[in-house]
């Protein structure tokens, strides 16, 4: 089972990463004004009005092809170069502090339910916090999606953390960027940002994949579990993805 979890998510991100791995910031640039060109019409006092980017909107997307800091950026974020060791090493180590959390929290509220799904749930800020629910037949996905979950038994929400941030900084940088010179919505709703995007979720996915693998099942001691475990990420209200399975 935790093969297929781990195929599917090597999958996953070299589907991405190959889109980008090989095109400058410039191809997005370029990419984004060649779409926003297809524009759409409008009536105004019963005549047609071609509407598509605005003048100012061009000058800046232009002006970003130029633009040093950004280039950089983003040649810095598609070298995808971790120290995975470590990182791994602190994602065993903050797994193991929220599971304490986990059972305490488990223990003092939340006794009779048996824990068989966790998300792993982020918001705006790289941070992944856990989602306990009971028993039910959960699916291995092939990509994001939704899927009923039994949320009538919820064992504990928004406990514990996992800091994704030292793989997503150099993204961070970026958007920063971005917003700094107002075409943040722009690139982010690209195809070819998406790709960046996801690129980054699914390394930070296969990383968490060998840190669960590591601490195994026996780090629960003290949990009532229903196996198998199922472990699932996601970005708040986004479809879930699997991360692993102690079956």
């Amino acid at each position: 089972m935790n093969e297929e979890i781990k195929s599917n998510l090597e999958y996953l991100f070299n589907i991405n990463y190959n889109n980008i791995k090989s095109i400058s910031f410039e191809k997005i640039i370029d990419d984004i004004i060649i779409e926003e060109a297809e524009t759409y019409t409008i009536n105004v006092d019963d005549d047609s009005v071609t509407q598509g980017l605005r003048e100012i909107e061009i000058t800046k997307l232009l002006n970003a092809k130029n633009n040093s800091e950004l280039i950089t950026a983003f040649e810095n974020v598609k070298k995808m170069k971790f120290d995975e060791k470590e990182i791994i090493a602190e994602f065993k180590t903050e797994i193991l502090n929220s599971i304490t959390q986990l059972r305490n929290k488990i223990d003092s509220e939340n006794k009779g339910f048996k824990n068989q799904i966790i998300f792993l749930e982020y918001d705006y800020e790289p941070r992944a916090y856990f989602c306990g629910f009971g028993k039910g037949d959960y699916p291995i996905l092939k990509k994001p999606e939704y899927f009923e979950f039994n949320f009538r038994e919820e064992l504990y929400a928004g406990i514990g953390k996992v800091d994704y941030s030292k793989i997503w900084k150099k993204l961070t940088s970026i958007n920063e960027i971005l917003e700094d010179i107002d075409i943040d919505q722009l690139v982010w709703e690209s195809e070819l940002y998406q790709n960046l995007r996801n690129s980054i979720k699914f390394k930070t996915y296969l990383l968490l994949n060998k840190a669960f693998e590591e601490i195994g099942i026996k780090s629960f001691k003290g949990i009532e579990i229903e196996k198998p475990l199922m472990i699932y990420g996601n970005e708040r209200i986004c479809e879930p993805i699997n991360i692993y399975s102690y079956e």
